[in-house]
């Protein structure tokens, strides 16, 4: 992949964020650079309160920069062009149940944001494309289209929500530790998932937030290193993984046991 301008979906300079009442603010973010390019997987990674979760949200302007810029394909992330990104972005959260409604039923939940954004289409088509988004994720739409999310597996429900993320094919997904809250077993379907994701859709930027650096070394083509709300290491995947230059990521790289 080069990287062009016309490969830049987000970009991130120089990003400050503080929180709390006057007396009591905290800094969380300390001038983090971010570029985040169609068709890769960008991977934050760090330990908890390191940063990972503001990040993300400020990026998708979900939240505000209190210092720094976040521009969207090379405009400013404000106003309409704010409205833009958030309608051309997935969520997937750390529990399924976030996004699923549990007084619906698979189907409705996942074809909302259709229903949303396309209040013309018929509902052969938002049927349709629920089906497509069931089977990327690996999910029979005859069988789980008409359940509740009670009756689905963590790791089902995990997928049903993903699939609800990308019903609309969104520029931007973020998925924030998608996989802290299932078993290993289910983690493997998921990330066959991701990987069927990125195949029908090769322009498609993720973002993955872990901190489960066996997950990022499978599907992260980049890594940023958050610590402390600095960003003290960022490059391919292999090379921050298998000679990290920072003495924070070594330590992470070590407590993994890569």
């Amino acid at each position: 992949m080069t990287d062009t301008d016309e490969d830049m979906v987000l970009c991130g300079r120089g990003l400050d964020k503080w929180y709390g009442a006057k007396h009591e603010r905290r800094q969380v973010l300390f001038g983090v650079d971010v570029d985040v390019r169609a068709g890769e997987c960008l991977a934050v990674i760090g330990g908890s309160g390191s940063g990972k979760t503001t990040l993300t949200r400020v990026l998708l302007g979900l939240e505000s920069a209190d210092g720094g810029s976040v521009e969207y394909c090379g405009e400013p992330v404000r106003g309409d062009v704010a409205r833009k990104l958030r309608m051309q972005s997935g969520l997937v959260f750390q529990s399924p149940f976030d996004s699923l409604d549990p007084r619906w039923r698979i189907g409705r939940s996942i074809g909302e944001p259709l229903r949303m954004h396309h209040p013309d289409w018929s509902r052969d088509h938002v049927s349709e494309r629920v089906a497509e988004a069931l089977d990327m994720v690996s999910l029979d739409s005859g069988t789980y289209v008409n359940r509740f999310p009670i009756d689905l597996s963590g790791g089902q429900a995990q997928r049903a929500a993903i699939a609800r993320a990308i019903v609309d094919k969104p520029k931007v997904l973020l998925a924030d530790e998608p996989m802290s809250a299932i078993d290993v077993a289910a983690r493997v379907r998921i990330l066959e998932s991701f990987e069927a994701i990125r195949n029908a859709e090769p322009d498609m930027a993720i973002i993955m937030v872990s901190h489960d650096l066996g997950v990022v070394q499978h599907i992260a083509d980049r890594i940023l290193v958050l610590h402390d709300g600095r960003a003290v290491e960022v490059g391919p995947t292999d090379q921050v993984l298998g000679h990290p230059q920072d003495e924070y990521t070594k330590r992470l790289v070590q407590a993994a046991s890569l």
